[in-house]
């Protein structure tokens, strides 16, 4: 490489503290202290109703007796009777006081109406989470180092604590807008549905109207097969799209003319990324396989390379099971995570400084096995970091591998606290969202669903009895609307800042 490429040294954290935050268990004879955990489900503000997040029980012989945040017996389970009993609070205090020396620590929430600390809670659904990162000075970088043993509790949180209002949109029933299971991108004024053999990316307005083709299947100039990655510029009307290994950047405007192709520099055969136009700037971030020159580079439009980053230690086995990712969640910053599947290894999430030339390290997991490390992702939102990992990869074949059961955790930049979490769709009779570490991208939150998965997903959601009337109304109304043979529906949510 030339002197304009600089070698990224940055090892990736392995913070070797930890912090012994874990419950006691304390025996005499048949007495064991244990702590249960319950979901949180914190809605919007104006909800009042709370699930307990966690509880503490003193187990005594088979009874079990239930503490609460308020130092009151809530219930004794008596297991020869299976009756529930309330406890009176004068003998609650004079059992708090011989059990003073056992109970460590009560862990709770209140189930009440209303009050500041409800208001508080509803406005952070990470408050009564443990702190389970910190920052670690790494030269001249703060990374958020999170210890994977610390999480334990799984908080349920809203769509709408992230995101702003939902929009669900039909889109246009034309056979030549009729799209299949595939991403999209969103931008104020235009949905990019991406292509599939046999269907190319097809454009449509923000109401679903089709408007043109980007672009065909083939292997002629302007057509691709395999996509990797796509952008979509509507300031600059453009729209981007890089195939998989590919030695040039496709280029369209809106009404779907083909546009000459930006050169690439090198050859990609994985990679995300971003082009400014009046700046005449493309960045790359690549899947960087053994013995290639570069993980990151920027060059003008017409191929020529201003600046690089040497893999150095992000350089990765040629296996194509690998990836690189990139959310774009935050403006004006490219967040990256090269992850490594075969093999798994210790890594960061970075954020590629461009006009200093490096990927800056921004946070880590740690885990606790690092001989067995798990299929495992990071990203990137406004205010939080999130990630996932698996159980250890299972071989089912020879030389075909799966992963384990899937775990999704979210962390506050801002204090550390963490937890596992699931996301629910409050906007749409509060359904489960799937990965959703994955939720975001670009900048919101999306789904491409058939209209037949659409009708099922409302039949689930009208069988949840605790619903609104108004959105009970919603979804029978939509319900309603609803044809099987109709084109696919869209949901949109933009992220809040």
């Amino acid at each position: 490489m030339n002197d304009n490429c600089v070698i990224n040294n940055q090892e990736p954290i392995r913070d070797k503290s930890t912090i012994n935050t874990t419950l006691p268990t304390i025996l005499a004879y048949n007495l064991r202290l244990y702590m249960e955990q319950r979901y949180i489900n914190y809605d919007k503000p104006t909800k009042k109703q709370r699930e307990y997040e966690s509880v503490v029980y003193l187990r005594i012989n088979s009874n079990k007796l239930v503490f609460n945040k308020l130092n009151y017996f809530i219930c004794i389970k008596l297991s020869n009777t299976n009756k529930i009993q309330t406890i009176n609070p004068e003998i609650m205090n004079k059992t708090t006081k011989l059990l003073g020396g056992l109970l460590i620590t009560t862990i709770a929430t209140s189930c009440g109406t209303g009050g500041t600390n409800q208001s508080a809670q509803a406005n952070d659904p990470l408050a009564n989470s443990p702190i389970v990162g910190q920052y670690v000075q790494v030269g001249t970088d703060k990374v958020m180092s999170c210890d994977q043993k610390l999480l334990a509790d799984t908080v349920r949180i809203p769509l709408s604590f992230f995101a702003e209002e939902l929009e669900i949109v039909k889109l246009d029933n034309r056979d030549e807008a009729l799209v299949g299971q595939t991403g999209m991108t969103i931008s104020d004024n235009y949905i990019l549905m991406h292509g599939r053999q046999p269907n190319p990316f097809k454009l449509f307005d923000r109401k679903g109207n089709f408007l043109t083709n980007i672009g065909t299947i083939g292997q002629g100039p302007g057509e691709y097969q395999m996509v990797y990655d796509a952008k979509l510029d509507e300031a600059n009307n453009r729209i981007y799209i890089l195939p998989w290994n590919a030695s040039q950047l496709l280029v369209y405007d809106s009404q779907g003319k083909v546009l000459d192709p930006i050169p690439l520099c090198l050859r990609c055969p994985k990679a995300k990324f971003s082009v400014d136009l009046p700046e005449d700037k493309v960045s790359v971030v690549v899947l960087p396989f053994k013995g290639y020159p570069a993980v990151a580079w920027i060059q003008d439009l017409k191929g020529n390379r201003i600046s690089c980053i040497e893999p150095g230690h992000l350089e990765a086995p040629q296996d194509f099971s690998n990836e690189v990712t990139a959310g774009f969640n935050l403006p004006g910053t490219f967040d990256v995570n090269i992850l490594c599947i075969m093999p798994t290894r210790v890594d960061s999430l970075y954020q590629y400084d461009e006009d200093n030339s490096r990927l800056i390290p921004t946070f880590t997991l740690n885990f606790p096995n690092t001989d067995k490390i798990p299929w495992h992702g990071y990203g990137e939102w406004p205010h939080h970091f999130i990630g996932d990992f698996s159980e250890p990869p299972i071989e089912v074949a020879p030389g075909a591998w799966t992963n384990g059961q899937t775990y999704h955790y979210i962390v506050d930049k801002k204090t550390g606290k963490g937890s596992f979490f699931k996301l629910y769709n409050d906007y749409f009779g509060n359904l489960e969202i799937g990965y959703p570490s994955y939720a975001f991208s670009n900048g919101y939150y999306t789904r491409n669903i058939e209209p037949g998965n659409l009708l099922t997903d409302i039949e689930n959601a009208l069988k949840n009895q605790e619903i609104s009337d108004d959105m009970r109304k919603k979804l029978t109304d939509l319900q309603a609307s609803i044809d099987e043979n109709d084109n696919n529906y869209v949901m949109i949510a933009k992220l809040k800042p």
